[in-house]
């Protein structure tokens, strides 16, 4: 009973800090509106969630302000053109939640008169809709109770139990822990307050503890270990995949693009054309016939499971026809640097320097 009140009492404590001190964020309801009856609108945090996914807030917020203007509704939003939404959603990265926004959309549209729904399951269904985003829009949405676990909550809940293994291997400990925490009532406020807590007082590095609301209960403060929870789980070096990509001047002022295939890493965006990715860098086949300078330049990029390297060769004097259905020429004057992927905009940097 006692350890049951000590629950009540850590959730009630985090949803008084976070009448005071949340985030006003686009999406959210603020607390006044909240008090004169208006709820949150399923399309916006279905939205926010999704671009939430491995990106930080300050980096959504002006990505998802744009989205929302330009594409207001699920109505709208089933209708637009896979490659606006894909050259949107450049400089984002994981560019599949892109693709899965407007299956979503086109499904929602059909299948539920154009309305998010609020059963578990059937949101878990949907395209790029899983156990985490399903339990926000749920909780956030539609005031259900659920547990929200995202890796800010999981380091909060470590820290506040002392669970030392590292994240990865402490889900069952940190579902257990943060089942308690949740209230019955207004658990979509409380996911949000542990966010934000986390955000300004349990913060990765350096924890605000003499600031913090609940720092009596915290089991690693009180044996002074919070800054070693939770544990960081041993980095293994990712592989390395070589290649070439092609700078490709049509005029002095122009340049080729191509469309990549829509499958695989980075599918259906618009770059410069590259060979293979491969372990070992073999010799390229050339794309075109022109002058061809092997510059040495590298250009290198992390992707999720390996490193990128590929060298700039630099094409100039083209001396054959391309193919306009396969390669794109783009005027430098008129070309929008982010409409293209972080990768390119690498090779674009340091290619337009030849």
């Amino acid at each position: 009973m006692i350890y049951q009140i000590e629950m009540a009492n850590i959730s009630n404590i985090l949803l008084r800090w976070y009448s005071e001190n949340g985030r006003t964020l686009p999406w959210r309801v603020n607390p006044e509106d909240a008090e004169a009856g208006k709820n949150p609108d399923p399309y916006k945090i279905w939205i926010s969630e999704i671009m939430l996914q491995q990106t930080t807030v300050n980096t959504v917020i002006p990505y998802y302000k744009s989205f929302i203007k330009k594409w207001d509704s699920i109505d709208k939003l089933s209708r637009a053109d896979e490659d606006d939404i894909l050259a949107f959603w450049a400089g984002l990265g994981y560019y599949a939640r892109g693709r899965n926004l407007l299956k979503c959309a086109k499904e929602l549209s059909e299948k539920f008169d154009g309305k998010i729904p609020n059963d578990k399951k059937t949101l878990m269904e949907l395209p790029g809709i899983g156990e985490y985003t399903a339990s926000a829009i749920r909780s956030i949405a539609f005031g259900e109770r659920e547990v929200v676990i995202d890796a800010n909550i999981e380091r909060v809940v470590c820290r506040l139990f002392k669970i030392e293994k590292p994240v990865n291997q402490s889900k069952k400990d940190i579902k257990k822990y943060a089942s308690q925490l949740f209230p019955k009532l207004h658990s979509g406020d409380f996911a949000q307050a542990l966010m934000d807590f986390a955000n300004a007082v349990c913060k990765p590095k350096k924890p605000n503890c003499n600031n913090c609301p609940i720092a009596t209960s915290c089991l690693s403060l009180e044996l002074g270990v919070v800054e070693n929870i939770p544990a960081k789980p041993v980095k293994k070096d990712k592989p390395v995949r070589k290649g070439f990509v092609f700078f490709i001047k049509v005029q002095p002022n122009s340049f080729l693009l191509e469309r990549r295939p829509s499958k695989g890493i980075l599918g259906g965006l618009m770059g410069f054309p590259t060979t293979e990715w491969e372990v070992i860098k073999n010799k390229p086949t050339l794309p075109l016939n022109a002058k061809w300078t092997f510059t040495k330049q590298l250009v290198t990029h992390q992707f999720s499971h390996f490193k990128l390297e590929l060298e700039i060769v630099l094409g100039e004097k083209v001396t054959s026809k391309f193919d306009s259905s396969k390669y794109l020429a783009v005027e430098q004057q008129s070309f929008d640097l982010m409409t293209l992927p972080a990768l390119m905009r690498k090779v674009y940097t340091k290619a337009i320097k030849f």
